[in-house]
């Protein structure tokens, strides 16, 4: 269920931004996209895909379509942070054991982490969309000067684009709340199936999110190991009763989940179209390019799709 109502945001995103795109188009692109994503470095090599789909079909978009995949990928971290923002406000405090402080300063170094980046993503969120004419004057301003503003001059329109759909937009931050504050029940179910002890489902909302946060990082393979090292450290800092349940082991049950929902998208793959094979190769391409190459604009010749 939280997969599919990603798909569903990320389909209003990218109508948001001119481009048209199918609610069964978007699902069946989302879900080659999970499964691109279990053999990437971090867990988001499937955002490249779906950002050259989009390229390749509209190539008078190429900015837009990037765009839409960064903010949706913007507001999911977004809600990682909310969602683990809240749960640290009802976190039962450590040390009911006398001399028991461990994970003490870990805890409390995540609750700095966590309200920086809340307070750093919410003014970024309300410039973004909020912002007046002010906001588009001083990135026009800022567009001739250096490297720096001619990005920005690139960048900025496209993602000043969900200034005129503020319901829209603002429907994608709720729905990227239910996709995130689905992923601790599930993984709270799974800790229950295996342990008696295992911490409460609040305090899966602190550290599901934290973990995963931790395997969106281009480490490994699709965070795979990163994650279950968090989860282990994580069921030891946050639970404010000592627990006896394996973070490890609970992590690499949900792993296997992950990846037994991830066959979906094989059948997606294996069936995908000349428009959808384009895309893939595009994609691996344009993964393979250096950091800060030029990768076309409005001005690039259309692609054999669009011939």
């Amino acid at each position: 269920g939280s997969l599919c109502l990603s798909f569903a945001r990320w389909c209003i995103l990218v109508r948001c931004q001119g481009i048209h795109l199918s609610m069964l188009e978007a699902f069946r692109l989302g879900a080659i996209g999970y499964l691109l994503s279990f053999v990437s470095a971090g867990s988001v090599g499937g955002d490249v895909f779906k950002a050259a789909f989009l390229a390749n079909r509209r190539p008078g978009k190429r900015l837009a379509a990037v765009a839409s995949v960064v903010v949706d990928r913007g507001c999911g971290l977004f809600a990682l942070m909310l969602i683990v923002g809240i749960g640290l406000l009802f976190l039962e405090p450590r040390g009911d054991t006398p001399g028991d402080e461990s994970g003490g300063s870990e805890l409390q170094q995540i609750k700095s982490v966590t309200y920086l980046l809340l307070t750093v993503g919410t003014i970024s969120l309300s410039v973004l969309v909020f912002g007046g004419k002010s906001v588009d004057r001083l990135i026009s301003r800022l567009s001739g000067k250096g490297w720096l503003g001619a990005a920005l001059g690139r960048i900025g329109p496209p993602l000043r684009m969900f200034h005129a759909h503020p319901y829209a937009f603002g429907a994608s931050l709720l729905m990227s709340l239910g996709v995130q504050g689905a992923f601790p029940i599930s993984v709270y179910m799974i800790a229950k199936s295996l342990f008696a002890d295992s911490p409460s489902l609040i305090e899966h909302y602190v550290i599901v999110p934290v973990a995963m946060l931790a395997a969106a990082l281009p480490i490994t393979f699709a965070g795979i190991g990163v994650l279950e090292a968090a989860f282990e450290s994580l069921y030891v800092w946050v639970p404010s009763v000592p627990t006896e349940a394996s973070g490890f082991l609970v992590a690499l049950v949900f792993e296997i989940v992950r990846l037994v929902i991830a066959v979906i998208g094989t059948v997606f793959y294996w069936t995908a179209n000349a428009e959808v094979r384009e895309s893939l190769i595009a994609s691996e391409d344009l993964a393979k390019q250096p950091a800060g190459k030029n990768t076309g604009d409005a001005d690039s010749p259309p692609t054999k799709t669009e011939k």
